[in-house]
């Protein structure tokens, strides 16, 4: 029996792809009907209002609603006003925060999204999961697919290259996330959808391959990277989970988040998790040509780069597997202490600090 998957009806990577929206199926979508606009604050509000610019003589009526946090009350709130004024579709406006809400929004009150990224930082570009903070701890739900997603490269070209950065160290999880996937399929705990995998996979992989030509475009760079995280989303969507993008190097992250304070991107965390990760799963090899392509994308390769001391790491990787049950590589382990310590000492050396710099911030 076939599987019904749910993609963008429209996807649009492109320059100047908000003035030229009046040329494109989501223009039509709005014509005579009502529009909220969940727009970030701060930049993300320039943007809207350009957006705004170009829908004004097709909308019928226009709401601007402002999500100032991806919180649960901000969620309400928002969700509130939404029913409220019963617009036909929702635009999303901003980074990862705002765009998780609007799905969140969109989903709970039944209303179509339209997702108009601001940057790149990780994959809820296009996924069907949103993360959200409850009590003040992140922690992920299910959503429905946007309708549509709009990227600017204009707009995304003038971003802190930071947010960039991030949404590639997203990007690259995929690697240790499909390993552990298989791992948990061989163990007889969890089907393995292949055509989630092979897009998941090809998704890194088509990114790597331009990053190595000698001569990279970084305007060709940063389109395959959203193109890349487009596909990730899909994959998501096809296997009706974040398992083909997510797995121990996640829960890592998702450990220093709820245990260490959330002191960097989630892109960020996870490109650190994934050395971790990379390394226990005995891909040693492939973790010293990681530290390159991190070197070069500007990644982090050290925890203390990000704000963590190694007592706060070692919490977090001792803390990782109880985050979700999930089947990982952790899995296959009891590690002890002194084994942590060792493994921290190996994958993260001292050499490995003061290279990445706490420049630019995510954008709502």
């Amino acid at each position: 029996m076939a599987k019904k998957v749910h993609i963008p009806l429209q996807l649009i990577i492109e320059h100047r792809a908000i003035p030229h929206l009046f040329k494109t199926q989501v223009y039509e979508w709005i014509k005579g009907k009502k529009v909220a606009l969940v727009s970030g604050s701060g930049k993300t509000r320039k943007v809207t209002d350009q957006i705004i610019d170009v829908i004004s003589g097709q909308a019928l009526d226009m709401q601007v609603l402002t999500c100032k946090d991806n919180t649960l009350d901000t969620i309400n709130d928002l969700e509130r006003e939404v029913l409220e004024d019963h617009p036909d579709m929702i635009f999303g406006i901003g980074g990862g925060k705002a765009l998780d809400v609007s799905k969140v929004v969109g989903t709970r009150s039944n209303v179509p999204v339209v997702l108009f990224p601001t940057a790149i930082s990780s994959d809820a570009i296009c996924s069907p999961v949103a993360v959200i903070k409850m009590l003040n701890k992140s922690t992920s739900m299910g959503v429905k697919m946007p309708q549509g997603v709009v990227i600017d490269l204009d707009i995304l070209s003038s971003c802190p290259s930071r947010l960039m950065s991030a949404g590639i160290g997203d990007l690259l999880s995929n690697k240790t996330a499909l390993f552990d996937w298989e791992l948990a399929h061989r163990a007889g705990k969890e089907e393995r959808n292949t055509f989630a995998s092979l897009m998941a996979n090809n998704a890194v992989d088509s990114f790597l391959n331009l990053l190595n030509r000698e001569e990279v475009d970084s305007s060709q760079l940063m389109k395959l990277a959203a193109e890349s995280l487009i596909m990730s989303g899909i994959a998501m969507s096809i296997a009706g989970s974040s398992r083909p993008c997510s797995g121990s190097e996640h829960l890592i992250s998702h450990a220093m988040d709820y245990h260490c304070g959330s002191k960097a991107l989630h892109g960020e965390q996870v490109a650190i998790g994934v050395l971790f990760a990379q390394y226990l799963q005995g891909q040693h090899e492939q973790t010293e040509a990681l530290h390159l392509y991190y070197e070069k994308l500007g990644l982090p390769t050290h925890y203390e780069d990000l704000g963590y001391t190694r007592e706060e790491m070692h919490h977090a990787i001792r803390k990782a597997p109880s985050m979700r049950n999930r089947y990982t590589i952790f899995n296959e382990y009891h590690l002890s202490d002194e084994t942590i310590d060792k493994i921290l000492d190996l994958v993260y050396p001292d050499h490995a600090k003061n290279r990445y710099q706490l420049t630019g911030s995510s954008i709502g």
